[in-house]
């Protein structure tokens, strides 16, 4: 039977379960389940929550057990299902982990203890401050509920799976949230959970999840999409049928034993995504539905896959094989788009019912198909353990949570080793990036690389199917350049290590030496800093380890590396100073509004009032190094640190003035990415949305790929990092950068005109 336009695709209107319909489920799913404990978590959990109400103003033990089914038509076990229906007593009432493991199980408890623990760090209220788990910012909150997201999928996948349905149930419940709380649930949901669903396999949910998301953050365009959808779909029924009528009797002739056949279409977000990040119209998008074949194993499965090809021609690099090659989250299937009946595209999907499971809901198959037990996610996704690796590397809250979310969202490129194991690598990846995926130290030793038999550059972008080999040398080491080439979160993080471990006695040095200067600078203005601080250890480790450092020396070193920001280090240094001492304040001079105007937020030493340039050369930014170079006649021109065009006799020191002013400052992006309608537009919108002004934009296309450089205006550098990250999150973005210095000065030629 076809099952089309009433499909799952669109949102699930909210239904509520009964405790006997709970039970006939899993009954029906697993032969001699444990029922009773099941029916003892929901009477146990309706006792406790009998006094609580939803915002809808129904009876709050829907909610659980709603839950509870979601997981339950997942085929998850009766432990998971009974936590499921406790997951809020803990925190929601006064019974505790211990009341739980001594009327169930300590299994359940952990499970419930797991949930509870994520829970406890979604969002901020006054339970969470009075338990001790608020944090200073939205950031700090959210970088913690990552982490412990990845840390319960680390040790046992079931948490996630309760907390994703918990998360399901909300979204087709959201309507009774106001609009801010509805918006802000929805974006989350989307970044986040539907990202992780998407890296976990289980497509299901992930469909829905997005598909909900959309509808809250852009309802017309969801409903515009839909109404498309629904209407093209009515159209398609008899083609549909008429694909399936005549697979199914082709099939019959070959006596290939057929379990399901029927029709599946596209998700509505799915299809927003096709719209806008490939510049397509709706007219274009030609798989709206699929035609997918359920057999019962694999050699059944390329019989069918031979038969489709007798049936109708298939279209030319549209056939991918998924069973020989999965993907990192286990997907498994054969696809081929054909044109079928009267020239129609039509996508054929072909698998076995467990790859078909394991694609549906991913982790949680394993509970149908191989009743395994205490599944570790880091050997099963080894993402995950690269994921919980980096918060231990990551000082900024904000770098690690946009590390994350890239990471999760990005697109992939599967390559092999040259013994054929299959490797997924961040889409735009490097040879690099191959080296250190396969170990730390092939990486720091990599020199060249291979790609199918041919020497390549480092900075070559490996492509799908790639066979890669990686040249070392005993002797080799890596380069900072290398953190402009790679494309990985996690080959960066391992560079970045090397030079912090390699040249730690040079960045202590200079650490000290950035660390006592601005002691000195600020005693004049306070007198409780000064140099001296320097010899106090007791401070300084103390310091050291609230900026989880093992110890002062790893704190100066970072400052001299530049991980960790000297404004940030003096801030600490002045919450442990003795609070009596404040009035001992020397109170600073005015600022003279004439003076600011003509020193354009530069502070040149010994000097004032002098007139301040910025080169053209360079363009330098706030948060860049800098230094002056006096012009005759005309005042101080200001450079990047590095930039050659700098004449070493006339050099002055120079520094950013501490307080940010509303100047905004000349910089280019550059930016590579796979040619594609409505790209250039999309740059823009990203920069409209951040308020950043564009002066000049130009683009050349070569072999399918789009060079565009943009002229924009930024406060900071900190504005300019942030730019950078959203645009690199733009569909087919290979690279995004600010335009290097040779560039500039490639620009500029001889002209030294500032």
């Amino acid at each position: 039977m076809v099952d089309t336009a009433k499909q799952q695709t669109d949102i699930q209107k909210t239904t509520t379960p009964t405790i006997e319909e709970l039970i006939q489920e899993v009954a029906d799913a697993r032969l001699g389940a444990n029922l009773e404990i099941i029916k003892k978590a929901y009477n146990f959990a309706k006792e406790l929550h009998k006094d609580q109400k939803r915002k809808s103003g129904e009876p709050y033990i829907i909610h659980p057990l709603s839950v509870a089914m979601i997981l339950a038509k997942m085929n998850m076990d009766e432990s998971t299902i009974a936590a499921a229906l406790l997951h809020d007593t803990v925190e929601d009432t006064d019974t505790t982990l211990e009341d739980i493991s001594r009327e169930f199980s300590p299994e359940i408890a952990g499970l419930v203890d797991g949930v509870t623990k994520l829970s406890a760090f979604s969002v901020p209220n006054e339970q969470n401050l009075a338990k001790g788990t608020a944090f200073k910012s939205r950031a700090d909150r959210q970088a913690e509920n990552l982490r412990k997201i990845f840390i319960s999928m680390a040790k046992d996948i079931r948490v996630i799976l309760i907390k994703f349905a918990d998360r399901l149930h909300n979204m087709r419940t959201l309507a009774f949230m106001r609009k801010d709380k509805q918006e802000r649930i929805a974006n989350e949901t989307l970044t986040i959970y539907a990202a992780i669903a998407s890296r976990l396999g289980i497509w299901k949910m992930k469909w829905e999840l997005e598909d909900l998301s959309f509808s809250y953050l852009n309802p017309t365009e969801y409903q515009h999409l839909k109404e498309l959808v629904d209407a093209k779909m009515a159209d398609k029924e008899k083609i549909i049928q008429n694909t399936v009528s005549i697979i199914t009797k082709a099939l019959e002739e070959d006596e290939v034993d057929v379990l399901q056949i029927s029709g599946r279409r596209k998700h509505i977000y799915s299809v927003w995504q096709k719209i806008n990040q490939r510049g397509k119209d709706f007219s274009e998008i030609y798989d709206l539905f699929a035609i997918r074949v359920i057999v019962n194993d694999i050699e059944s499965c390329y019989k069918v896959l031979g038969a489709v090809h007798k049936l109708w021609t298939p279209m030319k690099d549209r056939i991918k094989d998924y069973i020989a090659r999965p993907k990192s989250n286990g997907y498994r299937s054969l696809h081929t788009t054909v044109y079928g009946p009267g020239g129609e595209p039509i996508e054929i999907q072909i698998r076995t019912m467990e790859m078909h499971m394991v694609n549906e809901y991913g982790p949680a198959a394993h509970w149908a198909y191989k009743e395994r037990r205490n599944i570790s996610s880091q050997d099963e996704y080894p993402w995950v353990k690269r994921i919980i690796e980096w918060q231990k590397d990551s000082k900024d809250v904000r770098d690690y949570i946009d590390n994350i979310i890239m990471d999760i969202n990005e697109s992939e490129v599967f390559v092999y080793t040259p013994k054929g194991d299959a490797i997924d690598l961040p889409a735009g990846s490097t040879p690099i990036d191959f080296a250190y995926r396969i170990h730390t130290d092939v990486g720091h030793k990599c020199v060249g690389a291979k790609v199918n038999s041919n020497i390549v550059p480092l900075n070559y972008r490996l492509q799908n199917g790639d066979r890669v080999e990686i040249i070392t040398s005993k002797n080799a080491n890596p380069s900072l350049d290398w953190l402009n080439i790679c494309r990985g979160t996690h080959t960066k993080i391992k560079i970045r290590q090397w030079f912090k471990k390699e040249r730690r006695e040079e960045n202590i040095l200079r650490g000290k030496d950035i660390l006592e200067k601005e002691l000195k600078r600020l005693q004049r203005t306070d007198k409780r800093l000064s140099p001296e601080l320097m010899t106090n250890n007791e401070l300084l480790n103390k310091i050291a380890i609230k900026l989880n450092f093992s110890n002062q020396e790893d704190l100066i070193a970072s400052i001299g590396y530049g991980e960790t920001s000297i404004t940030q280090i003096i801030q600490k240094i002045k919450d442990e100073l003795p609070k009596e001492q404040e009035e001992i304040l020397i109170q600073a001079k005015k600022p003279n509004p004439k003076k600011d105007k003509l020193n354009k937020g530069v502070i040149v030493k010994g000097v004032d009032n002098v007139l301040v340039v910025f080169a053209k050369c360079c363009n330098p930014i706030p948060g860049d190094e800098i230094v002056g170079h006096w012009k005759i006649g005309t005042g101080v021109a200001i450079h990047r640190r590095n930039c050659p065009n700098i004449q070493s006799d006339r050099i002055t020191e120079v520094r950013w003035a501490e307080s940010r002013s509303d100047r905004r400052y000349h910089v280019k992006l550059e930016i590579e990415a796979k040619d594609r309608r409505g790209l250039l537009a999309e740059f823009m919108n990203v920069l409209s949305e951040m308020r950043i002004p564009t002066n000049e934009c130009s683009a050349k296309v070569k072999k399918n790929k789009a060079i565009v450089t943009i002229s924009i205006e930024v406060f900071d550098k900190a504005q300019l990092n942030s730019a950078l990250r959203k645009l690199s999150l733009i569909k087919g973005v290979e690279s995004a950068s600010r335009g290097s210095l040779a560039d500039d000065i490639f620009l500029m030629g001889k002209n030294r005109d500032y």
